[in-house]
């Protein structure tokens, strides 16, 4: 019983394609890029509320960037 309940969240859980998630990794990665150096130069060139918004955005960059090199 316990075997039959196990094989059916395993064929859930697992991707019928695990190469198309390797995929995008590298766009997620250059996305990821784009906001660090976007969010960098608003928060280098601005001021007030839009620096404070190239902060946000080069946090959001920086950690995208770890998730895509490293898959966390």
């Amino acid at each position: 019983m316990l075997k039959v309940i196990n094989r059916k969240i395993s064929r859930q859980l697992a991707p019928s394609r695990p190469e198309k998630a390797m995929v995008n990794r590298p766009i997620q990665v250059i996305g990821a890029s784009v906001l660090l150096v976007g969010g960098l130069l608003l928060l280098i060139l601005g001021s007030g509320t839009v620096a404070f918004i190239g902060l946000i955005l080069s946090l959001v960059g920086g950690v995208g960037v770890i998730v895509g090199l490293f898959g966390i």
